[in-house]
């Protein structure tokens, strides 16, 4: 018997679906593509969708696509020269008949050891024994002026403080260097973090930086050696008697509470590499459980503020002082920034009795309209240098440092005889005849 039934027409379908909905809720999202032109035309339907618009990029000018390529350039030519170096030691070591596989392994296994750190810490010991660098002059940047500066003035900065660094533990006469005011969260705080090993292993050659300023550490440093002489024990109430506020002092206490929990926060994240060497670990854990210790400074010890701006010029160095160099990189933009911190710290905090000087660039070399205006690390190495040439001689450490592309000549004796000449008619010659800083009866020799 045929099958009687048929087919239910789409007609059929069409008017039950709309009752079929009305009756029961549906489960099943809304068939937004069905029809395309009701969700295109009703616009509450817009507002389920991320319609958002992507900005476009912006093109780039014809300079900016020049830079880009000379900067690609030139980053291509540095990997094939690399590569080239890489590849012309291989061949060197091949022809000397050495066994690179072997040398590799024996590397990676006393990298697992912890053997190469040990010879390292062993020879950065017998520098610093050589050296005396207890018995030397303390270098200090103070890096108050981040609030002045714009994020490509603190990279430089960074920049400037990693290059001192670097120069310092190469050195044969390395010296302490204390960074005051690098506060954590800080835009070149943030820049030295990105280095592999900093603070951490940076504290271990010489090297230390605090979030407090330097007004505050070098007090705390002062009152240690006031207390061990028996004297009274003015300078550690400093905070106090110049008239700094409660707030203040509260502030100065969570920033150091601050600096305690971030050291030991990377000492955590450092655990994993503690089996590979576990003496270095040991020491890493030790020196970043504990607060940053202030500096130890010897009985009447001197500070010195080093600025382009001071009427007073440095003859020589004083092994019983901290010379503090502005870390400022304002392209000549903050006039009188250094001098003018430096005496604010003076009437703030007169215990410490800093001083301002500058060096004897005029005196020792002829610029010939070069700007004398130099970098951080550039006015280290100067000090730097003059410590390794005996202290006696300027026009060699500065020249030993500046750049070759200034074009720079040494004074003759003439020359400086002319300058002292000047200068002495100007009333700049006035101090004693050991002073080091002349011009300043009230300045104390550094």
């Amino acid at each position: 018997m045929p099958n009687m039934e048929q087919p239910v027409p789409a007609a059929a379908t069409d008017i039950a679906a709309p009752d079929a909905a009305n009756s029961a809720p549906s489960t099943t999202a809304p068939d937004t593509q069905a029809n395309p032109s009701s969700s295109s035309s009703s616009p509450g339907n817009n507002k389920d969708k991320d319609d958002t618009p992507i900005p476009s990029e912006k093109p780039l000018s014809k300079n900016q696509l020049k830079k880009r390529r000379r900067y690609e350039k030139s980053q291509a030519i540095k990997k094939r020269r690399k590569e080239q170096s890489r590849e012309l030691r291989r061949l060197k070591a091949v022809k000397e008949g050495r066994d690179l596989a072997a040398e590799r392994q024996q590397q990676l296994a006393n990298e697992k050891e912890g053997k190469g750190w040990k010879k390292r810490e062993e020879r950065w010991k017998e520098i610093m024994e050589c050296a005396k660098i207890d018995e030397s002059f303390r270098v200090c940047f103070d890096c108050a002026f981040e609030d002045d500066m714009s994020w490509k003035e603190t990279n430089s900065l960074g920049l400037q403080l990693r290059y001192t660094y670097a120069v310092n533990r190469k050195s044969t006469h390395p010296v302490y260097i204390d960074i005051c005011g690098l506060k954590v969260g800080g835009q070149t705080r943030g820049h030295l973090e990105k280095v592999e090993g900093f603070p951490e292993r940076w504290v271990g050659r010489a090297f230390q930086c605090y979030e407090e300023g330097l007004e505050e550490v070098y007090g705390r440093g002062r009152a240690d050696v006031v207390g061990k002489n028996g004297e009274a024990d003015t300078i550690a109430n400093d905070a106090n008697e110049d008239g700094k506020s409660d707030k203040e002092t509260k502030e100065g206490q969570e920033s150091s509470a601050k600096t305690v929990i971030a050291t030991n926060t990377k000492n955590d994240s450092n655990n994993d590499d503690a089996t590979a060497a576990p003496e270095k670990a040991d020491d890493s854990a030790a020196s970043a459980s504990q607060p940053p210790s202030y500096p130890k400074l010897r009985p009447n010890h001197q500070f010195v503020y080093l600025t382009g701006d001071s009427p007073n010029t440095l003859t020589t160095l004083d092994d019983n002082t901290t010379y503090i160099i502005g870390g400022i990189v304002d392209r000549n933009r903050l006039k009188r920034a250094a001098i003018d911190r430096a005496e604010s710290i003076a009437a703030a905090h007169p215990s410490l009795d800093i001083k301002t000087a500058r060096l004897p660039l005029d005196e020792n070399i002829d610029f010939k309209g070069a700007t004398r205006i130099l970098t951080c690390n550039h006015v280290f190495e100067i000090l730097q240098k003059y410590r390794e040439n005996g202290y006696g001689d300027w026009r060699g450490a500065i020249m030993a440092v500046m750049p070759d592309r200034k074009d720079l000549e040494e004074r003759g004796d003439d020359a400086m005889g002319i300058v002292a000449k000047e200068a002495k008619g100007a009333g700049v010659d006035g101090g004693k005849k050991d002073d080091p800083v002349k011009g300043n009866k009230d300045f104390i020799p550094v």
